[in-house]
């Protein structure tokens, strides 16, 4: 069995500040460690259910912030920065399933930590089609592409309740439960990292009621930007880039993987 883990930053249990986040901070240290050990968590549950492959894909930031020396030595670890189109690198449709781990809910999201979608200083928000969408959504149609389902999604209650709209079926655990922007009523980290082994070897014995999130297309993707000179700087042709207004850009494709690499 492959498993295919997607980690991201904020949504790991203790992280609430922006000095977390962010290399050459405060408490950024102390936060690769709690996001180091809740990965580790995370391989050794998957262990103990059978997973013969594990692939952990760093997803917060640059992609270098797990800490090297520490890592579980029963997965194999993607680290540094990639395309849009090669955002999971190892991925193809062996793989029986995708974790989603320490993800944030979409921008806008309120009282959820650290809501946004690839970038807090870039984009106000998106939807595809019609309807808003988040790293959960456009994460998991990209992994649909290989035909490989998202077994579970952690991050804080905010981000468990986006992912059970999104992904019908999907399990979900609750890291910490926010309360604002940059503040939580959180779980012990060790509580966590207990709770979560178990989260995983159910999402893996409950596999079977998991599909993988398809959107046949055509598509539109509607990005608001943070200001009016963030959308001066996108070219627009009128009929696959248009500008709506001042901070909107839509954005056309047939292909999804094109889209996004447009876009983002």
């Amino acid at each position: 069995m492959k498993i295919y883990v997607c980690a991201d930053m904020e949504g790991i249990s203790g992280i609430v500040l922006p000095s977390q986040l962010r290399q050459g901070e405060s408490f950024y240290q102390e936060a690769r460690l709690l996001m180091t050990e809740e990965v580790n968590a995370v391989v050794e549950g998957l262990l103990e259910a059978g997973a013969s492959e594990i692939i952990v894909r760093d997803m917060h930031a640059s992609g270098f912030n797990l800490r090297i020396d520490r890592l579980h030595p029963g997965a194999s670890y993607f680290m540094g920065a990639s395309r849009i189109a090669e955002r999971f690198p190892g991925l193809d449709s062996s793989f029986n399933g995708a974790i989603l781990l320490g993800y944030h809910a979409m921008a806008g999201t309120k009282h959820a930590v650290r809501d946004h979608t690839f970038s807090s200083t870039t984009f106000m928000g998106m939807e595809l089609n019609g309807e808003p969408i988040g790293e959960i959504g456009i994460d998991s149609l990209l992994l649909g592409l290989h035909r490989v389902p998202v077994l579970l999604v952690t991050g804080d209650d905010k981000t468990c309740q986006e992912a059970e709209n999104v992904l019908p079926g999907t399990a979900t655990y609750q890291t910490k439960r926010a309360w604002g922007r940059h503040s939580a009523l959180l779980k012990p980290p060790s509580l966590v990292n207990t709770e979560i082994r178990e989260a995983v070897r159910q999402a893996l014995i409950n596999q079977a009621r998991c599909t993988p999130h398809t959107n046949p297309g055509p598509y539109e993707l509607k990005v608001r930007y943070m200001s009016t000179d963030l959308a001066d700087s996108i070219p627009t042709d009128g009929i696959h880039q248009i500008r709506l207004d001042g901070s909107t850009i839509l954005y056309k494709d047939t292909n999804l993987v094109g889209l996004f690499s447009k876009a983002l």
